[in-house]
């Protein structure tokens, strides 16, 4: 068995064993996959709108979940931003500007 085949089984074993009582799938895949090939995994979560469960030693580590405007928006995404940028200013609305 070939190094690609042998990846090809394992993940198809991990997205058969981790298929959820609603039938969704999700693929496993360690750090060090993910590290050598963080495109391929990326685009996959997006293109097939399955989350990669990333782990390390074996353990849960990381979630790769495909993401949309509407999902950004739900969350408030824009209100935590702003928050944030208040925060890291410290109240010096023009200090950026002051600066340039």
């Amino acid at each position: 068995m070939s190094c690609s085949a042998s990846w090809t089984a394992t993940a198809n074993l991990a997205t058969v064993l981790a298929t959820s009582r609603s039938g969704d799938k999700m693929r496993f895949a360690s750090v060090a996959e993910v590290k050598n090939n963080l495109s391929a995994y990326l685009n996959r979560a997006q293109k097939r709108k399955e989350p990669i469960l990333v782990t390390h030693h074996g353990k849960p580590y990381a979630l790769i979940q495909p993401i949309s405007e509407q999902d950004l928006e739900d969350l408030g995404w824009d209100d935590l931003i702003g928050q944030r940028l208040q925060q890291a200013w410290g109240g010096e609305a023009d200090a950026l500007y002051d600066y340039l």
